[in-house]
């Protein structure tokens, strides 16, 4: 067929490939500059029975999936027709390898890689299902693996198009071998038929091969009827505990599954950490890393050794080429270049110290991406081993622990873009609707210490993971978009560049329009009243922000036949206003819709309203809630300890604090103590940040004012510990009384945490 030269706003540089419903081409979109695939439809290659039909289904279906914003699924921007009747969809263009491939070429993962790889498919599958999107096309052609290993998940939303064939006849919803009993059935579909799916992948990740085989009526008999042999018996060298697991996944009816996909990956990370978990034969204290030991009130426990990974095959079997994703599963281009082997950057570590009071937090490594998507963060998570619904099953503390370590990961990383009293005061909705999917945030898990009991009875335990929290910023967007949200920002420093340009619409439209001084003036001194800086636009390179308009002005002129005056107005044509994340590249607002029809005696006057209402368009959230906030690195010092011990704990302390995403112990001087850390926060001033997100809450356990701000030094804050607070009875609280992040956290947060009346009391101090 003929390349067109546009679909849409979108330039056609090339076709990818085509499938039976329609054409797939590279395309380029001018507004942003970004990369995407285009799926198309004609309606001449449709029957007339079906062509309507078909084509509002593809739309509702294309609207379904643009509704999905998740860093493991392939991202849709827009549903759209041509002039000559193709109806297109435009989506993420990406470039990795079908997990399908490696299946064909019989590579196989190391069980932490596959743990991983399958709770980032869950992930989006859950992502999906909480917007009401069921994929009933899970399978290995629609799992892309990026070059760093990343999992996307393709076809949200289209599959079910696609898989109906068009209508025809005795047409099969899905692919046969992937496919769940109620699909053959012909049964209500929801989002178990998906887990299910997702349980034959891990399946033939464990096993090599897929569970269900044979022709069609074979594999839908086997489907219905029969079940498949238990991975470790095709495979020696997977747990045991894999079995129940896969068993479960793989249930005949829904109701005996899975029920979401958090349960599921939920189910793998047990699994992962062997059939007998630490908490079997008594309450943890502490663990020692180099003997394998946990000790326990009472018994002292081996720690399950970790089973052996499936071993990857021979290195020649490793040379398959790298696919550039073109589109919903309708074709694939080879590039050239050899596959580089995966590496095991997620894999978790653990470490432990055996103090009795907790471990001692890992040493952080700060690290944030250069587009600011990702951010290392160490949290600390907390469970009551108290609470009655642990005696039967001391795995679910662990797995409590771990959740709720996740939690506070994510919530750290909100707590970057959102006041603190803000937060405080939408807790609830952000606990259900982002602290709740706290997993599909987190990019790996750098290190996890072995959990520990401290002497106010509670177990925690302490993490750091890579979470991007470009895309927890995002989800806030969303949150108060649809929910009617409005969060309180915290206050950054964004840098915006502005370029309005005016030309008259019967000038030579080949000639750059000029710059309107006049328009971009009133614009910029609106900006300035927000505290924020201004870049002029040949320093874009260095602003955060780039506002762009273009105004298009028609001069009419009309003669009053009485007088023979003649009268001249400007009116509007068209406008386009603009706003560009320059970091990200995305663009972030656009508005061709004319403001309401009006006429100017004048071009000037007809500019400084253009340039206002312009100005209108943009409020001080509004760059704020796209403001890529950073960490803030600080040197804290703290003088007049009682002891050299005191640095560790309140080391300990801090860690947990929603402020500090990461703090280490630089140097330890007698009473004299040196800190390296990297906070969140909106306070301008850093003995303000430190003040109250360090200070205020360890006082607050310390029942007094201990901690006082008493130094500013660039960006070191030193805080004097007051020699009244030596007392016994005030140092003892620090044992005594939970964690200074709790008795500091919001109600909802210690409800959840423990039901026990004396832990209640003490967290309510």
């Amino acid at each position: 067929m003929t390349l067109p030269q546009k679909l849409g706003k979108y330039e056609i540089r090339r076709e990818l490939g085509s499938g039976a419903m329609g054409v797939v081409f590279e395309g380029w979109d001018p507004g942003i500059g970004r990369r995407v695939a285009i799926k198309t439809v004609k309606r001449d290659q449709l029957e007339r029975s079906e062509a309507g039909d078909v084509l509002a289904r593809f739309q509702r279906e294309a609207q379904a999936a643009g509704r999905l914003s998740h860093p493991h699924i392939v991202a849709i921007y827009e549903y759209g027709e041509a002039e000559d009747g193709t109806v297109f969809i435009a989506m993420e263009f990406i470039e990795g390898r079908e997990l399908k491939d490696y299946f064909d070429a019989n590579e196989r993962f190391p069980l932490p890689e596959i743990g991983r790889l399958m709770k980032e498919l869950l992930a989006a599958l859950g992502h999906a299902h909480q917007h009401g999107v069921v994929h009933r096309d899970i399978k290995p052609a629609n799992v892309i693996l990026l070059k760093d290993g990343t999992v996307k998940v393709a076809d949200f939303g289209i599959a079910r198009i696609e898989s109906s064939n068009l209508t025809q006849a005795g047409a099969v919803l899905g692919t046969p071998a992937y496919m769940s009993p109620e699909q053959f059935t012909g049964q209500p579909i929801d989002g178990r038929s998906d887990l299910f799916s997702a349980g034959v992948i891990l399946y033939q990740f464990l096993t090599g091969d897929k569970p269900f085989t044979g022709t069609l009526t074979t594999i839908m008999h086997k489907v219905l009827k029969e079940e498949p042999p238990a991975p470790s018996e095709l495979n020696v060298q997977v747990p045991r505990q894999f079995d129940a697991l896969v068993k479960r996944a793989l249930a005949k009816r829904p109701e005996e599954r899975f029920q979401n996909a958090q349960e599921f990956s939920a189910a793998i990370e047990n699994a992962l950490q062997g059939n007998k978990t630490i908490f079997d034969e008594a309450t943890l204290v502490a663990g020692d890393a180099s003997t394998g030991t946990i000790a326990t009130i009472g018994t002292v426990s081996p720690v399950p050794s970790a089973p052996p990974a499936p071993q990857p095959p021979p290195a020649h079997s490793r040379n398959r080429m790298p696919l550039v994703l073109a589109l919903a599963g309708a074709a694939v281009l080879t590039v050239g270049g050899a596959f580089m082997a995966l590496k095991g950057g997620g894999t978790d570590t653990q470490t432990a110290a055996g103090n009795g009071q907790g471990a001692v937090p890992p040493a952080p490594t700060f690290a944030q991406a250069a587009d600011g998507s990702t951010l290392t963060i160490t949290a600390v998570g907390f469970a009551d081993p108290s609470d009655a619904r642990y005696a039967q099953d001391q795995g679910l503390l662990q797995a409590d622990l771990r959740e709720d370590v996740r939690r506070q990961l994510v919530e750290k990383a909100a707590a970057l873009y959102i006041e603190p009293s803000s937060l405080l005061q939408h807790y609830g909705l952000i606990q259900a609707k982002l602290l709740a999917n706290s997993a599909s945030f987190i990019q790996a898990m750098r290190e996890e210490q072995a959990p520990q009991q401290g002497k106010d009875g509670l177990m925690s335990i302490t993490a750091r993971a890579s979470v991007n929290v470009r895309e927890v910023q995002k989800s806030l967007n969303q949150m108060s978009r649809e929910e009617r949200v409005d969060f309180i920002r915290n206050n950054g420093d964004p840098k915006i560049s502005v370029a309005i340009t005016a030309k008259s619409a019967d000038g030579d439209q080949n000639v750059a329009p000029p710059r309107s001084p006049v328009a971009e003036n009133l614009l910029k001194e609106r900006i300035q009243s927000f505290g924020f800086r201004l870049m002029n636009e040949d320093q874009g390179a260095g602003a955060d922000f780039a506002v762009t308009g273009e105004a298009k002005f028609k001069k009419l002129s009309h003669t009053l036949e009485a007088s023979g005056i003649t009268i001249e107005k400007f009116v509007l044509t068209s406008w386009t206003v603009k706003c560009t994340d320059k970091k990200s590249s995305e663009e972030i607002y656009y508005n061709t819709q004319i403001p309401v029809m009006q006429s100017w005696a004048t071009e000037d006057q007809a500019l400084r309203d253009i340039g206002k209402q312009i100005g209108e368009e943009f409020s001080k959230n509004f760059f704020l809630q796209h403001f890529h906030q950073t960490a803030r690195k600080v040197k804290l010092r703290l003088q007049g300890l009682p002891s050299g011990e005191m640095a560790q704990t309140l080391l300990r302390e801090m860690t947990g604090l929603r402020p500090v995403l990461g703090i280490s112990l630089a140097h330890a001087d007698g009473k004299d103590a040196l800190y390296d850390a990297e906070l969140s926060g909106g306070f301008a001033d850093l003995s303000d940040l430190v003040g109250k997100g360090i200070a205020a809450p360890l006082n607050q356990k310390f029942g007094k004012t201990c901690l006082n701000v008493s130094g500013l030094n660039g960006v070191e804050v030193t805080l004097a510990f007051a020699a009244a607070c030596n007392a016994p009875e005030t140092l003892s609280r620090l044992d005594a009384l939970p964690a200074a992040a709790l008795l500091a956290a919001p109600p909802p947060r210690r409800e959840a945490l423990t039901r026990n009346p004396e832990t209640l009391r003490k967290l309510s101090i």
